[in-house]
């Protein structure tokens, strides 16, 4: 059955939706189109470019040198006293540099594949001005598109494509599902979420975790809104949920090594016990 494969990002957590996504499309899956936005963008354009084979290694390879470092003005504001701290911080563009994702961005898509890909290729990202959702598809979508769809706002600065300042796509719709089901007529959708149900938060001490809680909270609430949605629009469609059996245990900035590596082998898992679910 021609397939639709949604991935919902997470940050370091995305590495759990490129083990599910590889084994699925190494065991034979229809897969019609790849949508992501957030981490999933890069995993989503890797499908999209038929390199699923080398998607796990992508990924194991990743440390937080790879993904983001800190800025300068940053460190070094950490080190004024009091209110020059806040007054730092207040007129900086961003916590971290995006330097390091873009070139692993760069090193890692292949446009010229996507472009002639037989498979359909979405990628969202966020307007800030317009305050509206972005979508790229294989014939627009770009090195800077990607790093957009991934610049969490705050934490990297925006990216400017075409006049338009872009940020995460998930602001506007973390998992771009109905955006898929617009684009491509397809009999199933499959959105690959890398929160496992039963995967709950330790109280928050710091304003870090306060702050990655918050975005997380709406951000599933939004996935599971857009879920429901898109069955009550596409009652054609059959729309899943593919979640983590286990809790990951591994939080979005923290490209931990072992960690990938544990979220990677669960994902794999979880997607060849789905594809003998399908029947594929």
């Amino acid at each position: 059955m021609p397939t639709a494969l949604i991935l919902t990002g997470g940050g370091a957590k995305g590495a759990y939706e490129a083990g599910a996504v590889a084994a699925l499309a190494e065991g034979g899956l229809s897969i019609r189109l790849v949508a992501g936005t957030s981490a999933g963008a890069l995993s989503a354009a890797m499908i999209a470019a038929g390199r699923a084979d080398q998607l796990e290694a992508t990924w194991r390879s990743l440390t937080r040198d790879h993904v983001y470092s800190l800025r300068a003005p940053t460190f070094f504001a950490g080190l004024l006293p009091g209110w020059l701290t806040l007054r730092a911080l207040g007129n900086a563009s961003s916590l971290l540099d995006s330097r390091p994702l873009r070139e692993l961005i760069a090193s890692s898509v292949e446009l010229d594949r996507i472009r002639s890909s037989p498979i359909g290729l979405l990628v969202t990202a966020t307007d800030l001005v317009r305050r509206q959702s972005r979508v790229f598809d294989n014939q627009t979508v770009t090195v800077d598109a990607l790093v957009a769809a991934a610049a969490v706002p705050g934490l990297f600065p925006a990216v400017r494509v075409d006049d338009a300042l872009l940020v995460d796509g998930g602001l506007t719709g973390r998992a771009p599902v109905l955006e898929a089901l617009e684009a491509a007529a397809v009999g199933r959708a499959l959105v690959v979420l890398s929160y496992a149900p039963d995967d709950h938060a330790a109280p928050p001490t710091t304003i870090r975790r306060s702050m990655e809680e918050a975005f997380e909270t709406a951000m599933l609430h939004q996935i599971r809104r857009d879920v429901e949605l898109a069955r009550l629009k596409h009652p054609g469609t059959d729309v899943q949920l593919l979640t983590p059996s286990a809790a990951l245990k591994l939080r979005p900035l923290e490209f931990d090594r072992d960690g990938i590596s544990r979220a990677l082998a669960l994902g794999r898992a979880d997607g060849e016990a789905c594809l003998s679910a399908l029947g594929n």
